[in-house]
């Protein structure tokens, strides 16, 4: 099993599929896009316009019985490239090895659609597979004589009446005529709309083809490698930033001063010293490119020293977001959930009420790996973009409005680089911008890299917030009622850096939030609301902190306080937590899953702080706190379990516990993956980042000043996993990281009866509040 992406060099041609040239390509069996009403015939053969004969294209099945198949989803860490694999050969009765992938590749793939929403474009797949199944086994009935439900099908060799056929003998020299019906728009330019494009979730397959049941599955539900790991270990991955093409410049970037401070004058470049760098300006947009990278680099900071940019300083800096926040003038909530007339009036009869005030400052994406991206923009607008982003369609439709060209003159190809996180979903974000300017003002292929410095200071963050909540509690210790009130600059602001600096057309940014919590405590009324605003110093030239999504977006910053508060509802009613949540549901999915994974923590059923809880002393006194999530048809917990040292303020996360229960898990080893992966992320955020900015720029800019979690600081991390036969799948990846801080903080209050209520969890903010 392989995950192929072809290079700049190979043919279109041979890789173009229409019904009329399906013969002369060898007999292959394609199975082809239906194309939609409001796409023309003529169009859907047209490589200059959409080049949709390639996007159209789904599977290919092979005379050797191996099979191409396309997904314009990418992989970013979760293991999709192993379950859809498993997923097409599940349906197809073939072994996931005999499957290639291509990724992301706007001309080589059909559907589009956002990578984080994994199992949809699982869907797609899986819906083509059966489709397919279906006419092979009409073609297989016909030419070994015997009807469809006489034969049976094994690693793709289809048997009937004493008979045997491969699949792809059975397809050599046939023309099967097979149409899969789609719904949905490729993304398009909408500068006016949310996030400045529309139909990001590309096109959905569908239908409702016969599916294998799962209790006939023999593939799904089994651990399976991800196809690219092994390329990796032996060094032979091609990663976005090993693109290389003939003529190619290298672009490093000369950055303002400030956030908002735009561009006065140039300083020189010492030609006799740099004799191949040139300086490319548009804007606010300075870079240097020269054929050799070294010299891009040192010319660039050459540059740097002598150029002038305007003074400005419109951040209220960051020890100051909490009042920022409090003083902006909030209007209605974006959106808001639950039924406000229930809530207020238990409020109002609550025989006890709490009310608590949670926060986070910003944090960052903060890949390993800074942006790099290559373009190059031809003389007739054609343009092809090399990147690693999540969302390739939405990545070409904003490069296509920001170069002012038609979507279909934009090709975006995926390879593999450094995590995301969410940061590229909405397609923008990255060195994409700054690269295609360049290349389209030089009229030469550019390479931009940008340095880890610059991508701490000027890529988009996950914005600072703070939220109000308030409960109520009747006189047998029962919650009645939650209200939450979130506050927080706007997550939705993908629009290319670049762009933004260089004066090109963008996308507005709107001001908004979104609520994406699953509550599952029926025996508590809840009314959430989030207010949004636009991001701090929306008005700079740059945009100001531009706010984007990350993993777990419109739950995770929720969930730490709505979880918070339950816990300190629990400890208000002296309840144990973990059954004080269990007395407040009826939903047996996550009774059972809290269940499990307080068993496998080896939790001790009592209410919190313990008995020997304090907050003085220099040896090390021990918690644990429990937290919960439901999302997208998956259950979560974590548990973890804390070593304070109260002298020190120290913070050491022994153990975590971790439940899942995702319906029917897909490919366990992956699953185990994300969930820790998701824990090392969430304990991070809970103990260490934090993006910090005086009046006039970031100043977290490197990872002594933007802290991550160290290998020395990880826990021994444990991991439940539940799998379903009859509740469908749901999503393994997301939630991993957001059960994270309010377990830890639940912890951290066990161990010393003193309550946190903000992230991270630093030696300065767990001094200040071991002294209050």
């Amino acid at each position: 099993m392989t995950v192929k992406t072809q290079t700049r060099n190979d043919s279109l041609v041979a890789m173009t599929v229409t019904r009329r040239g399906f013969v002369k390509m060898g007999g292959a069996l394609f199975v082809s896009l239906y194309i939609p009403g409001t796409f023309t015939a003529k169009a859907a053969e047209s490589q200059a316009s959409l080049d949709p004969t390639l996007l159209a294209s789904w599977l290919e099945i092979r005379s050797d019985n191996t099979m191409v198949v396309r997904t314009g989803r990418t992989e970013t860490g979760t293991g999709m490239s192993a379950y859809y694999a498993q997923a097409i050969a599940e349906e197809l009765e073939v072994r996931p090895e005999t499957i290639s992938l291509i990724l992301g590749d706007t001309d080589r793939t059909p559907d589009g659609g956002f990578s984080a929403g994994f199992l949809t474009g699982m869907s797609n797949v899986r819906k083509v597979a059966a489709y397919t199944r279906q006419a092979l086994l009409g073609l297989a009935a016909t030419h070994l004589g015997v009807p469809v439900s006489g034969l049976s099908v094994t690693d793709g060799l289809v048997s009937g009446g004493g008979q045997s056929i491969s699949y792809g003998k059975l397809v050599e020299r046939q023309q099967l005529d097979l149409r899969i019906p789609v719904e949905g728009k490729q993304a398009k330019p909408d500068p006016n709309g949310w996030v400045g494009m529309t139909s990001l979730d590309g096109f959905t397959v569908t239908g409702d083809p016969p599916m294998k049941p799962v209790s006939e599955f023999k593939v799904i539900g089994k651990s399976y490698a991800v196809p690219s790991i092994a390329d990796k270990v032996r060094g032979q991955t091609q990663w976005s930033c090993d693109v290389a093409l003939p003529g190619m410049l290298h672009a490093r970037m000369v950055r303002p001063a400030t956030l908002g401070s735009t561009l006065v004058s140039i300083g020189d470049v010492d030609k006799k010293q740099f004799p191949t760098a040139e300086v490319v300006k548009k804007g606010n947009l300075v870079a240097v490119v020269s054929p050799n990278e070294w010299e891009a680099i040192s010319a660039a900071r050459a540059l740097a020293t002598g150029t002038k940019w305007t003074d400005w300083a419109g951040l209220p800096g960051s020890e100051n977001l909490t009042k920022a926040l409090r003083d902006y003038d909030w209007g209605a909530p974006a959106e808001s959930k639950g039924k406000a007339d229930e809530v207020n009036a238990a409020l109002a009869s609550a025989s006890k009420t709490i009310s608590a005030t949670y926060e986070q400052p910003y944090v960052r994406h903060a890949p390993i790996g800074p942006f790099v991206a290559v373009a190059d923009v031809r003389s007739d607008g054609s343009t092809t973009v090399w990147t690693h982003s999540a969302q390739s369609q939405g990545l070409r439709a904003r490069i296509a409005f920001v170069l002012g060209v038609p979507v279909e003159k934009v090709v975006v190809r995926w390879l593999e680089y450094s995590g995301q996180y969410g940061r590229t979903t909405l397609g923008g974000d990255g060195a994409e911008g700054d690269a295609v300017i360049l290349s389209q003002l030089t009229g030469k292929p550019v390479r931009v890299q940008w340095t880890m410095q610059e991508d701490m200071a000027w890529s988009t963050v996950s914005p600072g917030w703070v939220a109000d909540l308030k409960a109520a509690m009747d006189a047998n210790g029962h919650l009645t009622a939650v209200h939450s009130a979130s506050y927080s600059p706007h997550m939705f602001d993908p629009r290319p850096l670049g762009a933004l600096l260089a004066g090109m057309p963008c996308s507005t940014s709107k001001p908004g939030n979104w609520i994406a919590t699953e509550w599952h405590y029926e025996k508590i009324q809840r009314l959430e609301e989030v207010y949004g605003m636009p991001n701090l110093a929306a008005d700079s030239a740059s945009g100001g902190l531009r706010g984007n999504i990350m993993r777990t977006p419109g739950q995770r910053q929720q969930n730490f306080a709505l979880e918070g508060l339950i816990n300190e509802a629990a400890a208000a009613a002296k309840a144990d937590p973990v059954q004080f949540r269990i007395d407040h549901t009826t939903d047996q999915r996550l009774i059972d899953i809290l269940n499990a994974t307080a068993k496998a923590a080896g939790w001790e059923k009592r209410p919190s702080p313990h008995r020997g809880a304090r907050k003085t002393g220099s040896s090390a006194v021990n918690g644990r706190g429990v937290c919960i999530m439901v999302r997208s048809n998956a259950y979560w917990v974590g548990i973890a379990e804390v070593a304070v040292t109260p002298a020190r303020a120290a913070v050491q996360v022994t153990k975590f516990t971790i439940g899942a229960e995702c319906g029917k898990v897909i490919n366990p080893r992956q699953l185990d993956r994300c969930m820790k992966s998701g824990v090392v992320m969430g304990l991070s955020e809970a103990l260490k980042e934090e993006v910090t900015f005086d009046k006039e720029k970031v100043t977290s800019t490197n990872w002594s000043r933007y802290k991550i979690l160290t290998m020395g600081e990880m826990p021994e991390i444990k991991v439940v996993q539940i799998s379903r036969d009859d509740k469908g799948f749901g999503g393994g990846s997301e939630a991993a990281n957001a059960i994270v801080p309010p377990a830890v903080a639940a912890a951290i209050f066990d161990a010393t009866g003193v309550q946190p209520r903000r992230i991270p969890l630093t030696p300065a903010y767990v001094t200040r509040l071991l002294k209050g």
